[in-house]
C-alpha cells in the first residue's frame, strides 16, 4: 500500500514539474486572418459604443497591426478574470466571408468562437494609436 502510494505521490510530482515547465508558445498574428482580400472592416467597442469603418488602405493599415502580432498561446492568465473594453474588429471579405475578432483589455485577443492568445502591452496598445491616427 506504502508503495502505491509513493507511485502515485511521483506521478503528481512529474506531472505538477512538467506543467510548470510548459513554454509559451509563440503564434503570428497573421494566423488569426482568414486568406482572401479584406475589403471593409467594422470596429466597434464595448462597452463605449465606438464605432468606426475602415477601406482602402486604412483597413490594409488595421491588417498590417494584425498580422505582425506576436502572440502566445499558452499562458496562466485567464482572460475571464479580466475586465476591460473591447474592441470588436468585423472584417469583411471580398468573396462575402466575414470574420469577427476580439482585442480585449489591451491583453487578449482571439477569432470569434476560438481560442484566447495573450499580447504584449506593447503590441496591443498600439491598436488604440492606430484607430487614433486613421479616424
Amino acid at each position: 500500500m506504502k508503495q502505491m502510494i509513493a507511485i502515485v505521490l511521483v506521478c503528481i510530482c512529474v506531472l505538477g514539474i512538467v506543467g510548470c515547465n510548459q513554454q509559451p508558445q509563440q503564434v503570428q498574428g497573421d494566423q488569426l486572418l482568414a486568406e482572401g482580400n479584406v475589403i471593409n472592416i467594422d470596429i466597434s467597442s464595448l462597452p463605449e459604443g465606438y464605432n468606426y469603418s475602415f477601406s482602402g488602405t486604412d483597413a490594409k493599415a488595421i491588417i498590417d497591426y494584425l498580422s505582425t502580432l506576436n502572440l502566445e498561446s499558452n499562458f496562466e492568465e485567464n482572460p475571464n478574470e479580466y475586465a476591460g473594453m473591447t474592441w470588436v474588429i468585423s472584417l469583411k471579405y471580398e468573396n462575402g466571408d466575414a470574420l469577427t475578432i476580439y482585442h480585449f483589455g489591451n491583453m487578449f485577443i482571439r477569432v470569434k468562437g476560438g481560442s484566447w492568445y495573450k499580447m504584449t502591452y506593447d503590441e496591443a496598445s498600439r491598436f488604440d494609436t492606430l484607430l487614433y491616427e486613421l479616424k
